[in-house]
């Protein structure tokens, strides 16, 4: 068993415990999470995320794609809600994921782009995801004609 998988064990029981009437948290592997959530206001809208780290750490977000919960597929757009640098079905480009740091190498080397998320990294990016959909939600994801 690794470091890292005990240290996201550790926070996820941490996480199940308080904060659950706004998510459902489950694991998917040793070091994934899929989270359920929906933006504040639309609670009929639900939406699942897979949260996947390489390195369970502090300072490198994990990857953050949402999925169609029937089948696990990170490729089905109409899975995905609308927001702030949402690309549906590709990625979120934004410094709490690594997608965006594969669009923009150049974040590395930018101070202000890395994060540092003391304390519970998987908190941080579930609050982080739930903020997005609350503040910017405007509809489930439709592709245009």
């Amino acid at each position: 068993m690794t470091v890292a998988k005990l240290m996201l064990d550790e926070d996820f029981e941490a996480m199940a415990a308080d904060d659950a009437q706004r998510w459902r948290l489950e694991r998917k592997g040793d070091l994934q999470v899929w989270v359920t959530l929906s933006p504040e206001g639309h609670e009929q809208e639900v939406f699942t995320a897979r949260l996947a780290w390489t390195k369970y750490s502090d300072d490198w977000p994990p990857s953050v794609l949402f999925v169609d919960p029937a089948t696990g597929a990170v490729n089905v757009p109409s899975a995905w809600p609308t927001g702030q640098g949402f690309r549906p079905p590709n990625d979120i480009c934004a410094n709490w994921t690594s997608e965006g740091f594969v669009t923009h190498p150049e974040w590395k080397a930018d101070p202000t782009k890395r994060l540092n998320m003391h304390g519970n990294p998987l908190r941080f990016i579930v609050v982080t995801l739930q903020h997005e959909l609350d503040c910017h939600f405007t509809g489930r994801f439709a592709p245009r004609c």
